[in-house]
């Protein structure tokens, strides 16, 4: 049975546990989601899992999708969108400014209104991708933790998924990433499926302004085949070797 101090990655009983854990972060509008004091430890708080909101808010598309909406950071600044030809910036939420290296055409839309039209490829970064995937890990388990309570989530059932949020293990499967209806605040669920053996496991699905993300909790990989489209989702498969399968969006 869980104690009344326990950290719900490491197991820790020794260590501090001075905060408390927002499920995702307050940069994207958490005020509610939170786990208690006593749930995560200091050391996997500040430490081994700080990077991983980090890389979250700093994933392409909510980037993207935050400048040009005008969303503040919980330091009240609204992110610089960056990439290779194109840097995207709202400095006061009413103007969005585009700066690009190359000249493009920009076609007068009417009196108030132009439409820029841009397109492009970029690689996506392997490793980058991996802490994303441990980022929304950590999200999904935490919001399992926040419904079920500690002991549920401490149990064998998801020993690999802590070792992927700790990078104990490297994450390699599935995730479906694509886009959505808009949602300003984070929407986070999970609910059962069932694989082509009608076994049930969770999937967590997370949807932020455009983006939305889902994903198996327990590891099945039931999921369809890499580049598969599923109403407007692509499904990208990781493996070991750092290498990544499936069209971005």
């Amino acid at each position: 049975m869980g104690t009344i101090q326990e950290c719900i990655f490491c197991k820790s009983t020794t260590n501090s546990f001075n905060s408390v854990e927002h499920i995702f972060p307050e940069s994207l509008g958490n005020k509610e989601k939170i786990l208690d004091k006593g749930f995560v430890c200091d050391t996997c708080n500040n430490e081994t899992l700080s990077k991983l909101d980090a890389e979250l808010l700093d994933f392409e598309g909510i980037k993207f999708m935050r400048t040009m909406n005008g969303i503040e950071s919980k330091s009240g600044k609204v992110p610089v969108a960056n990439f290779p030809n194109l840097k995207i910036e709202n400095p006061d939420k009413d103007h969005v400014q585009i700066h690009l290296q190359t000249m493009k055409h920009v076609r007068d839309q009417s009196d108030t209104g132009f439409k820029l039209d841009f397109r492009g490829t970029r690689k996506m970064d392997a490793k980058r991708l991996k802490l994303l995937a441990r980022s929304l890990y950590k999200i999904g388990y935490e919001l399992v933790c926040l419904d079920h309570g500690r002991d549920f989530v401490l149990s064998p059932r998801f020993d690999e998924v802590r070792d992927i949020i700790l990078g104990k293990k490297d994450f390699s499967g599935y995730i479906l990433m694509g886009s959505n209806e808009k949602s300003e605040n984070p929407r986070v669920s999970y609910y059962p499926l069932k694989d082509e053996q009608g076994r049930e496991f969770m999937a967590f699905d997370f949807v932020y302004l455009f983006v939305r993300f889902i994903f198996d909790m327990e590891r099945r990989e039931a999921l369809p085949e890499a580049g598969t489209k599923l109403e407007r989702m692509t499904v990208m498969k990781f493996d070991v070797n750092e290498t990544v399968s499936g069209k971005p969006l």
